[in-house]
């Protein structure tokens, strides 16, 4: 569970947001550090724990567990602030935390393990080593879905719909039982192998291969295999009775309680329960390359393929960096981190660490509270590159001016993490390539305009990072461009483009005067007579309209900030959006329709002619829209 992505990794609005809200928390934080005489860095770990408190005490975030290790072991594990605020129980360096999706790469060790052990081969096919699950894929034949599709998430499966997410698994419910509960949510969307998009359904199918190779319940083999060897011996997927008195309780964005222990459908994706001094032992056991304290888990090669994405159209253009096996890379500041973000509801976490220079990181907090995450793990990163010589940015290559050429024009988002937002992605991810001056430049509605410089053959890099954008020379699909950890964007007929973005904005222009409009015919319908019954309702409803479609535009805005909170059903921490989104969409395509229907009625009833058409145009382009996000949103939903 995450939301890379990070957890990172969500449709293509949310990993740009994560993104630039990073980059303002960093902002943030370091124009306060210099107005307040300190450095941006923090010089002693001291200083950096006082610097931690502090953003507990300004975020309202209650506790936080840390873990600071180098490759002959830990360099600092504590923790900060409380446990359980209602029973003021302090957190300490054995207090469990949620460590959500960090849970995943337990799932790829334990594939990397049985492959070592020549019982099974990530190129093998889910169909031969897992028979008897549900799942559907249009190209079986000739690109089937591989073991190695469901770590690096490259299957083209749904990420979890109503149906998983609504439901919350008594303890004990088995892999078997978990898989069967909705197989209709596992069909590749695109083919196999070709393009990332993060899926917590496609790690438990994973897991549940485990179970059958190993031939013993998932959670016990991750437990002998990694747990007790490693020193993690509190650390667990489940809840155990003995470890209460140690669990963190978790607190949601309101600071309301959101639970005690996460227990979800797709429990090998986001589970794990681990204390800072556990994760110690985790981030000391990737620094040693498979190693720990002198006894080899697995070979160093093992970990390096983890760290290496390889099944998508842009590793085949020769990207290394991304997202491998339950593993991903993160650049800050010139570095890049390898490791994996975690978010359930109430909890975030984090563990990165740079393998060349042999230092990372893990932290936890019992807060769903982003700005924390983000200014604790800026504070950490300075901390440990404080005396470190960044690499060097990846040289630039000769301009191609041919392949910027040949990639220009129009492009959307193909490949959604959350089925139910393809129809809104399609609109607001339409993105412009184009070339300028040697640079390749992208440019949408949410992010702006950004320019990229050549790397090598097709991968491209901004300016202040290493690669990250690979142009497919395969167009076998179309044409296609790919970014880490985001979306494929496919190439679109500027026609299409133009209508898209046409409508959207004379749309946007018509409920903005439809508001303004309501200040003039509002107040002189409260004072006239029985004639105004005769219009109101050709010039209410196009309003009405336009402000419940603001508010769902809006919570679909907010649900994409979160994770679980997004229009895909989930009922925990965000359950008030799903619940308000489905109000106020019922509402808004209530009033379009009914809207459209009164303007079309009163045609010739005696409306001034400008008044009419303003209401039936408005009416008009919302009831479109409504049909749309009806189609789009409920069949994404439910089918």
């Amino acid at each position: 569970m995450e939301r890379s992505a990070p957890d990172i990794n969500r449709g293509a609005l949310g990993p740009r947001r994560v993104m630039l809200g990073a980059a303002v928390f960093a902002a943030i934080l370091a124009t306060s550090a210099f107005a307040s005489g300190e450095p941006a860095a923090p010089q002693s770990i001291p200083e950096l724990r006082r610097r931690i408190e502090i953003i507990l005490s300004s975020t309202g975030t209650p506790a936080a567990g840390v873990a600071l290790v180098a490759r002959d072991g830990p360099i600092w594990v504590d923790a900060a602030g409380l446990a359980d605020v209602a029973g003021n129980r302090a957190a300490t360096e054995d207090t469990l935390f949620p460590i959500g999706s960090i849970a995943k790469s337990f799932v790829a060790l334990s594939l990397l393990k049985l492959q070592q052990e020549g019982r099974i081969g990530l190129q093998d096919t889910l169909r031969s080593r897992a028979p008897d699950v549900e799942f559907g894929n249009p190209w079986e034949s000739t690109d089937p879905v591989r073991i190695v599709h469901l770590l690096e998430h490259t299957s083209g499966w749904d990420d979890t719909t109503p149906h998983e997410g609504n439901w919350i698994p008594p303890e004990g419910t088995t892999r078997r039982e978990a898989i069967a509960y909705f197989p209709r949510s596992r069909t590749s969307r695109w083919r196999p192998g070709t393009c990332f998009s993060y899926s917590n359904l496609g790690v438990d199918v994973a897991a549940y291969v485990v179970e059958k190779i190993a031939g013993e319940k998932f959670e016990d083999y991750v437990a002998r295999t990694w747990f007790v060897p490693l020193g993690m011996a509190d650390a667990s997927y489940c809840e155990q009775p003995g470890a209460l008195p140690n669990l963190a309780t978790c607190y949601g964005p309101d600071g309301g309680v959101a639970h005690t222990h996460f227990n979800v459908l797709t429990r090998p994706a986001g589970s794990v329960a681990a204390s800072a001094r556990d994760m110690a032992n985790y981030v000391e056991f990737f620094l040693n390359r498979g190693s720990f304290r002198g006894k080899q888990f697995l070979p160093g090669t093992a970990i390096d393929r983890m760290e290496r994405p390889t099944s998508t159209y842009a590793a085949a253009e020769g990207l290394t960096i991304g997202y491998g096996l339950g593993n991903q890379t993160s650049e800050w500041g010139g570095w890049v981190f390898h490791g994996h973000g975690g978010a359930v509801p109430g909890a975030l976490a984090e563990m990165d660490y740079l393998p060349g220079e042999g230092v990372g990181y893990a932290f936890m907090i019992n807060r769903e509270d982003g700005g924390a995450r983000w200014q604790i793990e800026e504070l950490i990163r300075s901390y440990l590159t404080r005396n470190l010589k960044p690499p060097p940015a990846p040289r630039s290559a000769a301009v191609d001016e041919a392949q910027l050429s040949a990639y220009s024009g129009w492009y959307e988002p193909f490949t959604p993490r959350d089925e139910s937002s393809r129809y809104l992605e399609r609109i607001l991810g339409v993105t412009h390539v184009s070339s300028a001056d040697g640079q390749l430049f992208l440019d949408d509605l949410t992010n702006g305009k950004h320019a990229f410089v050549r790397v090598a053959g097709g991968l491209y890099r901004r300016p202040d990072n290493s690669r990250s954008l690979a142009l497919i020379r395969d167009q076998s699909d179309g044409t296609y461009f790919q970014t880490i950890g985001g979306p494929t964007f496919r190439r679109m007929p500027p026609v299409l483009a133009a209508l898209k973005l046409g409508f959207a904005a004379v749309t946007a222009l018509l409920m903005l005067s439809s508001v303004l409009l309501a200040f003039a015919w509002m107040p002189r319908n409260l004072v006239k007579g029985p004639e105004k019954e005769l219009f109101l309702g050709v010039r209410s409803d196009p309003f009405l309209a336009t402000i419940f479609g603001t508010v769902v535009f809006a919570l679909i805005w907010e649900g994409s900030n979160n994770y679980y909170a997004r229009a895909n059903g989930a009922t925990w921490s965000g359950g008030w959006i799903s619940a308000a989104n489905y109000v106020a969409g019922g509402a808004f395509v209530f009033f379009s329709i009914r809207g459209l229907y009164r303007a079309v009625r009163r045609r010739d009833g005696g409306i001034a002619r400008p008044v009419w058409w303003h209401s039936f145009v408005t009416s008009l382009a919302l009831a479109i829209w409504a049909i749309y996000l009806a189609y789009g949103g409920l069949r994404g939903d439910f089918t």
